[in-house]
């Protein structure tokens, strides 16, 4: 396939991962084979970089590739975003069962198939990513409201798990209480709640590339199984 039809396409299936909480757009990116070119593109992301000659920009940070991506990410969501809308708005409670199932699924798949030999020390990370899972699924969302800085807190959050395989940053947005009020702003295209949320996600794009490129080629079976406990319990509670 045409690498640049390949970004195309991933962007595509990215983009509605995201809307939909337990499915990780960076884990979609893994299976098509771009995640690592992903993130060393945006660990190039710093001042220093930027430039006005357009061929130095290119080389630097493949713009002919990630162009597209971005492009077809975003009609994805702006496509797909009414839809799950609906199905979450007029079918609450058999569309969690659904994400839950998906979210526990995902998780174990994860663990499997990421955690080639398992250990007491991985099984404490994946003890504490259930743990906080618990705490954070019980954490009451009517006490976070819509204001402008807890946008900008929530949009990095969530942009941060976007970054992170195994994670989706919708499933962060469910958990917290703003995942209906984004999806609508998306959907009704309300920029009081956008332009905070995106300056969040930007941020998260300036200063997180670099850390979780270090984690993951550090201590990638520890982060990944302390993830995947943390996406089993959110999907159990969903469930119930």
């Amino acid at each position: 396939m045409n690498e640049r039809l390949k970004f195309v396409i991933a962007g595509i299936f990215v983009g509605f991962a995201e809307l939909l909480p337990g499915i990780s757009g960076s884990t979609v990116a893994i299976f098509f084979g771009i995640y690592e070119k992903l993130i060393k593109i945006l660990s190039e992301l710093k001042f220093s970089n930027l430039h006005f000659n357009p061929t130095k920009l290119n080389n630097i940070f493949s713009l002919d590739l990630v162009l597209p991506f971005i492009a077809s990410m975003i009609i994805s969501v702006l496509v797909f975003s009414n839809l799950i809308l609906f199905l979450h708005s007029e079918f609450t409670v058999i569309f969690n069962i659904i994400l839950g199932v998906i979210m526990f699924i995902g998780g174990c798949l994860l663990a499997y198939k990421q955690i080639s030999r398992w250990s007491l020390n991985i099984f404490v990370y994946f003890l504490l990513g259930f743990v906080i899972g618990i705490i954070i699924s019980f954490f009451p969302s009517n006490l976070i409201n819509l204001s402008f800085f807890n946008l900008i807190i929530i949009g990095f959050v969530a942009f941060s798990f976007f970054l992170i395989p195994g994670v989706s940053g919708s499933a962060i947005l469910l958990i917290f209480g703003f995942y209906k009020a984004v999806i609508e702003a998306i959907t009704n295209l309300n920029f009081l709640i956008l332009m905070p949320f995106a300056m969040g996600a930007l941020l998260s794009l300036l200063t997180m590339p670099k850390l979780i490129s270090y984690l993951l080629d550090s201590y990638q079976d520890s982060i990944i199984v302390f993830f995947s406990g943390l996406i089993i319990c959110s999907g159990i509670i969903l469930i119930i």
